[in-house]
């Protein structure tokens, strides 16, 4: 057992309030961000005493600070920022947290070479990427480093992890989840759909991702413009923003879509959009689980989704949904053709859905997260003031 050194915080006793510091590097918003800051809320509900190091200019930092959690302002420019190595020691040092959650790469980075500085809580690493730790000696070394355990949001990460041979014990699976409450308060339908400009015979498709690379976009406006052939009243909106907009736009004008394909941008009403939607689809070739399908299956919508990651994990073949390979135009545009005739089979699929949904909320999230910080603070009670090499190494043999 390791001895707390000077300064260290006593470990809780059974029900008192544990110190959290989340550590986020991400300056935009995703669903990464949204994980964190749903856990954050459930903390502090349950008495327990979050804080959030995040670059100050970011957007999960701004809602965090508008809801009154305590946010410490780390720039986080790279993964060797020495000032802000600097400033989460300082934080650390400062805060006395329990546990320190780190939840992007480079605050994994940042936060994994702070706690040599200032050892002591428990580290806990989310993971949420299903493709194996890069073989660089950067992510080496980082893998390298001390740990005493890693959150993967699926069973896909967690085979991508010890694929790139991460040690399956230091492994737990703890699905993201969502907050159910939006979609169960009254909607009016019809009167939604007609404010958004859709037509009674149209058939709505819907993605809400980032425009990024894993995310596939090009696949889905491909199998947009084949599906049209089978489907007349299919379209296909998209929200999200990001850096492949402009080529993406290039395409939708090379294939003639015109507005049966929509971008409509970063959205903050993604719950009403949904639920005046007729079906989702999830086009990406690398997804670590999918809390956007997750949302749609609450809408109660049928699911057109690629099999990859975790989303095996969360859609029902012929259940729930469709599930197609990767990077298929062809075989996407057949799926959504397919639910876009078919009314009451989108009915019963939604339905199905609805209730699979229940099994990943942010509640069962956030038990299952504290019953994983309660686990490692009873293996190491004296955590604080560890030396560097007091965790198990995780890194590849």
């Amino acid at each position: 057992m390791n001895a707390a050194g000077p300064g260290a915080a006593a470990p809780p006793g059974a029900g008192e309030p544990l110190r959290v510091l989340h550590v986020d590097s991400e300056r935009t918003w995703r669903g990464g961000e949204r994980q964190v800051l749903l856990l954050m809320r459930r903390q502090r509900d349950a008495g327990d005493q979050p804080n959030l190091a995040a670059p100050g200019s970011g957007a999960l930092a701004a809602r965090a600070r508008a809801e009154g959690f305590p946010v410490h302002s780390v720039p986080m420019r790279g993964a060797w920022d020495l000032d802000s190595i600097l400033r989460l020691a300082s934080v650390t040092r400062a805060m006395r947290p329990h546990v320190v959650h780190w939840h992007a790469a480079r605050a994994h980075a940042l936060g994994a070479m702070a706690a040599l500085a200032a050892p002591g809580p428990v580290r806990v690493l989310s993971r949420r990427v299903d493709f194996p730790v890069r073989g660089s000696w950067g992510s080496r070394l980082l893998y390298g480093l001390p740990i005493e355990a890693i959150a993967a949001i699926s069973e896909g990460v967690r085979r991508a992890l010890e694929a790139s041979g991460v040690s399956g014990r230091l492994i737990r699976v703890i699905p993201s989840g969502i907050d159910l409450a939006p979609f169960e308060a009254p909607f009016d339908r019809a009167a939604a759909r007609a404010s958004l400009g859709i037509a009674p015979d149209e058939v709505v498709a819907l993605q809400v991702a980032a425009l990024a690379p894993h995310k596939s976009q090009t696949t889905l406006l491909r199998a947009a413009a084949a599906a049209v052939a089978g489907a007349p009243r299919l379209r296909v909106w998209i929200a999200g923003e990001g850096g492949l907009r402009e080529a993406l736009l290039a395409e939708h004008r090379s294939l003639g879509l015109g507005e049966r394909v929509r971008f409509l941008g970063f959205r903050e009403d993604v719950v009403p959009l949904l639920r005046a939607a007729d079906l989702f689809v999830l086009s990406s070739y690398l997804e670590g689980l999918g809390t956007s399908v997750l949302d749609a299956m609450a809408a109660g919508l049928p699911v057109v989704a690629t099999a990859v990651g975790g989303v095996p994990e969360i859609v029902e073949d012929r259940g729930t949904g469709l599930l197609v390979p990767p990077r298929d135009p062809g075989a996407l545009a057949a799926a959504m053709a397919g639910l876009a005739g078919d009314p009451a089979l989108r009915a019963a699929m939604g339905g199905r859905g609805r209730e699979r949904a229940r099994a990943f909320s942010a509640d069962r999230t956030a038990a299952s997260t504290r019953a994983l910080y309660e686990e490692l603070l009873g293996r190491f009670p004296g955590s604080r003031g560890r030396a560097a090499g007091g965790g198990e190494v995780v890194g590849p043999p």
